[in-house]
């Protein structure tokens, strides 16, 4: 192999990689790139058996060849090198130099061979999906999706198509989050489990115009431009989350979504890192925010609100309140009550999706 791209480009490409390739892993491979030059161009290609991303770069190639190389010190080398060029080389078969300037690097890889078979994602129904709807949509649900393995079916968001508009729901046990908008030529009702990391991943990608979303039988393929993320779908059932929307929280409040989110977080401060929980106390035209912790200390504050309810006193994690009111893109945000036992419903104030709320049950303190 012996090519000869942009650096720019180059790095541009492999930046996103890095998500993907496991650094702790007993399988060494998955720690590095599939790198293969071919007709004119460097194809690019990183995996953990679970996600996988691919990608390419237009560079002119003098000798086609293939190498799998360690993703982070690459990403390393070709960001410390200054000018515009870089030159690939592949003199023996597991040793790659890198030269660029004066600069000469030469790293030692695996065989191709070594590197999984990456999914191909053939047969199955495909839809347009404007990306800058769906990163934002993703933001405002990501945070609920669960970190605990043991569920394996919540390890994930629930992405439903449905005739003129998409829905996706995350919930972990003891916050759910959705979000609904408009989609055209959704082409019907579908729905499929995504997992976590693949969201992250799509996250972090930048570009414009459509994702390009591509179901499977077994796998889901998102492409933006020149980069394919493919996935496996999560098996499971995903729990009825409509049930689990409070329909009848009768009492309303509304407050301003800044002062009440800096609030929080500074009641926060005097929490367990076990225990973290605050108190709201809502009254006429205000709430009250409070910690205790016989550790360290407590803390209130007033934070003024629209309300002209009773009396409530309602126990909550302050992260979960905290990562809806980020999420929020409005200046004003309520929040729907009915008791101290009963889940809290958040919702911002207008906004642009057809729908959006996060749902969080309360906590005894």
């Amino acid at each position: 192999m012996e090519i000869r791209l942009n650096r720019s480009e180059f790095l541009g490409e492999l930046v996103p990689m890095q998500g993907i390739v496991e650094r702790k892993t007993t399988i060494p491979v998955l720690s590095h790139l599939l790198l293969t030059a071919r007709e004119d161009k460097l194809h690019l290609a990183a995996t953990d058996l679970d996600v996988s991303l691919t990608s390419w770069c237009e560079a002119e190639v003098k000798r086609e060849g293939a190498i799998a190389v360690q993703a982070k010190k690459l990403v390393e080398i070709i960001r410390s090198l200054t000018g515009e060029e870089v030159l690939l080389v592949l003199e023996e078969a597991r040793e790659l130099t890198i030269r660029a300037g004066k600069s000469r690097f030469k790293i030692h890889g695996l065989s191709p061979d070594d590197f999984p078979t990456l999914p191909a994602v053939e047969d199955g129904r495909r839809v347009a999906i404007p990306f800058a709807d769906f990163r934002r949509m993703t933001a405002k649900i990501l945070f609920a999706v669960s970190a605990e393995e043991s569920r394996f079916q919540l390890n994930g968001a629930l992405l439903k198509l449905k005739d003129g508009g998409m829905e996706m729901v995350a919930t972990d046990g003891h916050r759910l989050a959705l979000v609904e908008g408009g989609l055209e030529n959704a082409g019907g009702e579908d729905s499929v489990l995504v997992p976590r990391k693949a969201l992250q991943e799509l996250q972090r990608l930048e570009g414009e115009g459509k994702l390009e979303y591509h179901r499977g039988e077994h796998h889901l393929s998102f492409r933006l431009g020149r980069r394919e993320l493919i996935c496996r779908i999560l098996e499971g059932t995903f729990p009825d989350y409509e049930r689990v929307i409070a329909k009848d929280n009768d009492k309303k409040a509304y407050f301003d979504r800044k002062p009440l989110a800096e609030a929080v977080q500074r009641v926060a401060l005097l929490t367990g890192d076990r225990a973290r929980a605050v108190r709201l106390q809502f009254a006429p035209d205000q709430m009250v925010i409070s910690a205790a912790n016989p550790d360290l200390g407590e803390a209130t504050e007033e934070v003024p609100c629209d309300y002209d309810g009773p009396e409530i006193k309602l126990g909550i994690n302050p992260d979960y309140l905290t990562q809806f009111l980020n999420a929020v893109e409005t200046e004003r945000i309520r929040l729907e009550l009915k008791d101290e036992n009963t889940q809290c419903v958040g919702y911002p104030q207008d906004g642009p999706d057809t729908r959006y709320l996060c749902v969080i049950m309360p906590m005894r303190i």
